[in-house]
Formats: C-alpha cells, structure tokens, sequence
C-alpha cells in the first residue's frame, strides 16, 4: 500500500509540474522582447478646420501629407480656441469684450483636425491609444486606417482606450489624426450634449448675445465659441505584451475606533489583447513610507480577448493584514501619508504590462446628524474615525480648459496657504495631476456632476445620452477611487436623478468598490420622482452676494448653520493692479458694461449690483476705479473673515460643512473667487486666511440677541486641546485713542472646539467707526494670533430671514463706515529684508495714529508689478500707535528675484523701499 501511496503521490506531483510547465510555456503566449512604456504624446501636434481640407482621415494620417500650413500646437492637451489664441489668430482673448467680439460664435459649428507624428516603441506585442478625454466626439485615424468613428468615440468625460496593434509601426513612424466634433445642440429640446458649460459662470447673455440653443428668452447657459472642443487630456500610447492591467485601487478598512491595524484589498483589471489563451502571474508590490513592502501574487489564466477583474483580500494573503499603518489624513488632521502600489503582469518572467499608482490608508465614513428641525439632519464626515469639519471651496480650471500643471500645484497651494481643507470640483473634473497632488498635499475632493445643463435635464435623455452618462460615470471613478484624495461623489448637484438613474449611477460605485461617501444631490431644494423632496444633508445656502458680518454671526439665517456645498458671493471685485489688466483703460470708470462682461450671469450678479450697493453704501461712493478697488477689498475681507469664524466659533454642533463660492476665478473676472485669475491674493484672500486660522480670537460683530453685546471667542481647529490662553481686547478710536481695554479669565479651548472667553458691550467708544483689537497670548506672553475689527455705530440689519433673497442684497439698514475716509494721514517706516527665501518687510508707525489696512507687495523691479504667485503669512494689517508690525512673503519660485517692496494702506500714501 505504501508502494502504492508513494507511486500516486509521485504521478500527481509530475502532473502538477507539467501543469506548472504548461502555465508558463512560451506556446501559452507572446510575451514582449522589451519592458512595456507608457508614452506621452503631448508634442509634434497640429490643428486644422476640417473646412480648409477636403481631405478625409485616411489621407491626412499618412507621412506623405503636408500639415506645415496647419495650426502649431505648442503641447497637448489643448482646445480648439486655446491652441487659435496660441497662433495669435484671436489676441488677449481674456482682455475686455475681446472674447465676445472678435472670435466666431460659431466656431463649434464645424469639426476641427488633430495631426502627429510619433515613433512607437519597438519589440512589444500590443500598443494601445489612451484617450481620457475627447470633447465632444472624435474619429481616430492611424496610418491611413479608421480605429473608431464618432458614434464610439463619445463624451466628454469618457476614457477611450483603443486597441491599435494592427495598425502600428513598430520603431518606425506613425501618423495619428483625430477629427473632433464639438458639442451641439440637441434637436427640438432646450438643452446640448452631455459635456459641460460654464452656466452662470459667465454673462455674455446680459449683452444682448443669443443663447446658444439660438433662444432669446433662456438665460443662464453659456459657452466659450468652440464650446472647449478638442482633445482636452493628455493623449497616451502604452506598449505592452499581450496582457494589459488596466484600472485598480487599494481598499482599506480601519478596526475603528481603533487605527492601530488596516486590511488592504486590491482591485485590478487585466485584459487579454491576444486571440490566444494567455497565462501569467500579476504581482503586487506595496511600499511603505518606511520603505518596507508587501508582495503577493496570483497565476492569472485569461481567455482570448477576456477582461477580469482580480481581488486580493486580506483573508487570502496574511501580509494584507497591516498593523500599525501609516494612514492618511487631510493635513489640517494629520500627515498625508502615501503608499506604492507596483503591479506587474509577468509571463515567462518578463513583464507584459506595468502599474503604477500612490494610495492612502484612510477610512471615510458619511453620517447625519439629528438635524434642528426634523428635517432628517445634516451631512457630515468621518475620517479615521475621527469628525472632519469641511472647510472648502469650489475649484475650476481655466475658461478654455488651458493645461497647466504648474498653475494647478499653486492654486493647491493656496488652498492649503489659506487653510481649506477640501475642495469640489462641480462638473469640471480636471487633470490627474490635480488629483495626484492633492492626495500628496492632503487635501481632500468633492467631485461629481455639473447643474443646471443637459446632466440634470433626465427627462430628454435619448440612448446614447444615457450610455454617455454611464461610460462618463464608469470612467471618471475608475480614474478618482483610487486617490486618498477623493472623499465624495455627488450625482447631482442641483437636481436629484430620477431613481432609476440613480440605482444605475450607485452600481457602478459599487461594482468599482468607491469606499467613499456618496450623496444624490447637494440641494435641499431637489426633489424625487413622485414629487417628495428628497435631501442629502447637504444644501447650497449662497447666498450668491455680499452678506456683512453680523449676518454671519446671527444664527438667524439658513446659510448661518449645516452643512453646504455652496457659500458666498458671486461678485468679488479684484485688487487694481489685476482689474486693470482685463478692463481696457477707457472702459475703468464708471462700471459699464465691460465689467458687466466679466460678472456672473444671474441677472443681478451680473450688473455687480450687490458689490456696487454693498461697497458705497458701507464705505461710501468712489470717483475711481482704484478707490472703488480699494474699498472692495475692506469689504471683501471682514464678510469672507466673519463666513468662516463664524462657522467654527458656532461649534460643530451647528456648521459641519462649508464649500466657499469659489476658490479661484476660470478666467480674469467678477465671478466668486478668494484670488483671481492673475493668482492675486485680495482682500477675501486674507480675511478667509484669518478665519481659518488653526487658533485663533473671534469678534463676533455685536450679533448676540439685540446687537448690544458681542462675544469674545476662542477657535481651536487643530487637533489638540490648549489650556490656559489669555484673551486681551482693546478699542480705538479712528485717531488712535485707547478708549478700552478687557483681559480674560485664562480660558482651555478643546481641539476642534471653541471657547467663549467673555463679551463686550457697545458703547465703549466715542467715534462713528471704532477698532476691536482682540490679541490671543499663551501665559508665556507669546502673542498666538491677532485679530483686528472695524466696527459702525450704525449696525447692519439684514432683516427677517423670510426675506433673506438669494442673489441680492437688500438690507434694513446698513453700518455707515464711510468715517473711515476721514482718518489721520500716517507716515509708516518700512524696511525690507530678505531671510531664509522669504522676504521680511517691517512695519513701524511712529505716530499717535492707527496705520489701516496696510498692504505690501514683492516686486522685482521699483514700479513693477507684485511677484505672482506668492504667499504672505499676513497682509492688509493694522498698525496701532508706536508699534511694528512684519509681513513675510514667500515666492513659489526660487529664480523670483524679489528687489523691491511697495506698501499701500487705507490712509497712508504708497512707499517703495528696496530689499536689503
């Protein structure tokens, strides 16, 4: 029997073996002679009308056509009208009417050619074309063959990856042409395709232009000519063998509350691009920040042409099992943490094909809160196990979809500069790098569905519309969920989908394991199929224009509590020095309708009507441009200030989230923004800095009950309780006088909490308009944070919050500070100096006199202009009598030679001094 036992055992081991042999005979497969590539190919690109070619594809993609007289495109990715500004067909598009009155409005009326001419890589077996993004059709021809025609090649925010082994030349040259077809209006409906616009972003209906569906009466939907047609994401040849890895992630699941371990799951696609049975191995390599790894393998057998999906779970491989991870948080929480994902299909022992990708172990939960009025209660987030108050704004990229890697790292710099620890992207789902560098700076995203255009018009939805939004869908989280970044996805914005679109929408998130939160609409407002309404937690409260901020602060009005995906105005006037780089000089002053051509479309916004009333009935009227300018930033900086103190001195019990409207501008306009197009901080820029300080003292503007007291709180958005901190306010007078002075109990401040330190009574001063200097000090005497406020003895009354009107601002009354025009002239002494990359410059008021809203500025030359982009740990700050006060500026870019420095303030004349 023994004999018997062995003789078995020895027969199924030689057949396991050959088994074995058989998986990896080099008959199973072709495998590649070199290493697979991922080629960009963003040069040697051209464009031309298809209406100055009578030639069709098979044509224009062969060597022997002649394109020198076709457009030269200096890098793709790039849009029709962008790559016409480069070759100077249309100048300064951006610069007063320009984009109006020069371009063709009917540019997206014809198709447009892209040609180049590339060398693939030699010795591979499979080359495939990558298309992220295509707008809004495309014909792809290479090397005189039709790979995919315009009924395949569909959508905006589609991947299209096509397999073009048949037709390339290996180590030789190629010619690729695409004929793209822009967006166009749909027939006997009110509506375009499934792409996107720029809504109300921009006002060119409020100058009489014709809507683009050619109706007159239909505001509220607007585009650039081209319609941003064209190959708009970078283009990519991947050479390979003939096993592809296509889209994958990493899952984490946290023991919460605990963190001290994590189960990984990865999710990887492979794709068989042979006609033959094909067996390989995909490995997984996981680098840890400490440099250790974890390593598993699977033997993949793939049938001709098959896509699977393969799953490797902590139950199968031990090793999944992390402990004590490195986890991901938003920075305002934690370290960012980011691990190495290297996949690797190998057959015979070389590798087919290669993937790479950057995660974080991270655990994100959405809840609801118990709500003030049943109405089923506020969204909010977990992460790690841990609340996370949002506080975000709305990204967008630039009006032509211009690609700028460099410009996307400095907004998210400026983010994170300012303290906003989230971003949403609404419609408008930009580059990988955008995403890659979030996750690398800690920054969470909000991306999903754009409003207000076909995406939220269901009911006139025709097939391929709802197989555009599905592939759109599929496409877009198959690009997002692997990203520490990406936090949510909202299926509408505006509008709720009707449930069966909703049901599809939320299988794909399953079937592509999103392990994010997800939400169907951010709107209170949206309702279901039978008319119910239907509510996420999420509401965009505006209100869309200037709000001042005891309205903030009142807890009256519905934008002063929850959680919104929209907060604040839709006019924000630019510092100067940028306003008049878009407005012809000629067109300065008084506002007319160049302005207006840059203000948001909302019929109000777009005659600037709040910031005009807003601006001159608080600080009075202004005979310039540049006063104007000046005036706007005072008021722009106390409501973005007071919007975000007021959301943490409330506590998280009232505000879990906010997304300010907007973050940055798409082009140099009026439109909400916290800096503007040029990367010029203003005055929203650093009054939003100040609320969103990490500890700071919080006046809240005499808005407690009948407006005679006003609370002192203190604000601790870090992650660590503080004890034993001294809140000390003084009042002045508009001449500098000492008129009061209060000192708190030693107040302890929880983290992400807040503390009432003490109130104060009006009356304390004797002028119009008085100053709340409120100072945070350790018991050390180390000053943490500085807070100046500057107050009317007329308060502002919005009125019943019935009457709280979205997209205007109309008020009871208003708080007069136009005394402030009248302040003692103060001759400031600066000085500058560079120190460790950045530049001090110092402050001294030698008078008796307040020194108000003083701005500096690093420049390179004496009357040049500011150094841009550039961060400043402060600015627009007050000098009281007798003292110093420093503002450190930081250029991103280590060339920027920073030789000069100008200061400006409310009542001093403008001082150059050069940097020692």
């Amino acid at each position: 029997m023994l004999k018997v036992a062995v003789k078995i055992f020895i027969m199924l081991a030689l057949s396991s073996l050959s088994l074995c042999a058989a998986a990896y005979s080099p008959l199973a497969t072709h495998a590649p002679s070199a290493a697979p590539d991922r080629l960009e190919l963003s040069n040697n690109w051209t464009l031309s009308p298809a209406t100055k070619t009578s030639m069709n594809g098979d044509a224009l993609s062969l060597a022997d056509y002649d394109a020198t007289a076709w457009y030269k495109i200096a890098r793709m990715p790039a849009t029709v009208l962008e790559i016409l500004r480069e070759n100077g067909v249309y100048r300064d598009l951006y610069v007063g009417k320009n984009l109006r009155d020069h371009v063709p409005q009917d540019l997206y009326r014809q198709d447009w050619w892209y040609r180049t001419e590339f060398t693939a890589p030699p010795d591979r077996t499979t080359y495939v074309l990558d298309f992220p993004g295509i707008n809004y059709r495309g014909e792809i021809w290479l090397n005189g063959h039709l790979v995919a025609d315009r009924t395949q090649v569909v959508g905006m925010y589609v991947t299209h990856e096509l397999d073009v082994t048949r037709w390339i030349r290996p180590g030789q040259s190629n010619v690729l042409a695409v004929k793209v077809t822009p967006e166009r209006a749909l027939q006997d409906v009110d509506g375009v395709e499934l792409a996107d616009s720029w809504n109300d972003w921009i006002n060119w209906d409020y100058l009489g232009l014709p809507s683009p569906d050619n109706d007159p009466d239909r505001r509220g939907t607007s585009f650039v000519a081209d319609r941003n047609a064209g190959i708009w994401k970078p283009v990519y040849l991947k050479s390979l063998g003939d096993v592809g890895i296509g889209a994958a992630t990493v899952n984490s699941e946290l023991p919460l509350p605990r963190t001290d371990s994590a189960r990984l799951t990865i999710h990887a696609e492979v794709h068989n691009y042979s006609a033959r049975r094909a067996r390989g191995v995909l490995s997984a390599t996981i680098t840890r920040p400490d440099a250790s790894t974890v390593r598993v393998e699977q033997a993949v057998t793939l049938a001709p042409g098959e896509n699977r999906q393969i799953t490797a779970t902590p139950n199968e491989f031990a090793q999944l099992n992390l402990h004590r991870p490195d986890l991901w948080w938003p920075y305002t929480m934690g370290r960012p943490a980011l691990h190495d994902l290297r996949l690797e299909f190998r057959v015979d022992n070389r590798p087919s094909d290669t993937r790479e990708l950057h995660f974080g172990i991270r655990t994100v939960t959405q809840h609801r809160d118990e709500g003030f009025s049943g109405d089923g209660g506020d969204f909010y987030l977990q992460v790690n196990g841990k609340n996370f108050p949002i506080r975000g704004a709305a990204y967008t990229p630039d009006l032509l979809f211009r690609y700028d890697p460099d410009r996307e790292t400095t907004i998210l710099r400026y983010a994170k500069d300012l303290g906003l620890n989230m971003l949403r992207l609404e419609g408008k789902l930009t580059s990988e790098h955008l995403v890659e560098t979030a996750d690398e700076l800690g920054i969470p995203l909000m991306a999903g569905w754009m409003c207000c255009n076909q995406w939220e018009k269901w009911a006139q939805w025709d097939p391929e519309d709802d197989r555009v939004a599905m592939a759109s869908m599929r496409s877009q989280i198959e690009s997002l969920r692997s990203h520490a970044s990406a936090f949510i996805w909202a299926n509408g914005s505006d509008g709720l989908p009707p449930p069966d679109i909703r049901a599809r929408y939320r299988s794909i998130l399953d079937e592509l394991h999103w392990q994010n939160a997800t939400v169907d609409t951010s709107s209170l407002q949206s309702r279901d199929g039978d008319g119910m309404a239907q509510w996420d937690g999420i509401d965009m409260t505006g209100p869309y224009t200037w709000r001042p901020p005891s309205y903030w602060f009142s807890r009256r009005y519905g934008a002063t509590w929850g959680a919104s995906a929209e907060q604040g105005s839709n006019e924000q006037i630019p510092p100067f020095a940028s306003l008049r780089k878009f407005i012809p000089p000629d067109q300065l002053w008084p506002i007319n309708d160049t302005w207006y051509f840059h203000a948001g479309g909302q019929p109000k916004n777009g005659a600037l009507l709040s910031a005009q009333r807003s601006i001159g009935l608080r600080y009075g009227p202004s005979d310039s441009a540049e006063t104007f300018a000046a005036k706007a930033q005072l008021a722009q900086y106390e409501s973005a200030r007071a919007q975000f103190e007021a959301f943490a001195a409330t506590g998280w019990d009232r505000h879990k989230m906010t997304i300010y409207w907007m973050l940055n501008s798409h082009w140099p306009s009026f439109f909400g923004q916290l800096f503007d197009y040029y990367l010029r901080p203003g005055g929203a820029y650093f009054g939003a800095k100040k609320g969103l300080r990490p500890l700071s003292v919080v006046f809240d503007s005499y808005a407690d009950g009948d407006g005679n007291s006003g609370r002192i709180s203190v604000v601790n958005q870090t992650q660590q309780d503080e004890r034993d901190l001294l809140v000390r306010i003084r009042i002045y007078d508009l001449q500098g006088t000492l008129q009061a002075e209060r000192i708190s109990q030693r107040t302890n401040v929880s983290a992400g909490g807040a503390a009432q330190a003490m109130t104060i009574p009006r009356g304390l001063a004797n002028s119009p308009v008085f100053f709340v200097r409120a100072q945070l000090t350790r018991n050390t005497g180390e000053v943490v944070t500085e807070n100046v406020y500057w107050q009317s003895q007329q308060p502002d009354d919005v009125g019943d919050p019935d009457n709280d009107r979205a997209f205007d601002s109309m008020q009871v009354s208003w708080a007069d500070m136009t005394a402030l025009s009248s302040m003692p002239r103060v001759p400031l002494d600066v000085t500058a100096q560079a120190a460790d990359g950045s530049v001090v410059v110092r402050l001294h008021n030698p008078t008796h006199n307040v020194a108000f809203f003083e701005r500096a500025e690093v420049m390179s030359s004496r009357d040049g202009d500011e150094i841009l982009p550039i961060e400043y740990d402060d600015n627009y700050v007050t000098v009281f009598p007798g003292e110093t006060v420093d503002i450190r500026g930081t250029t991103e870019h280590q060339d920027s030679s920073a030789l000069w420095v100008r200061v400006t303030g409310h009542n001093t004349s403008p001082i150059t001094v050069p940097v020692a």
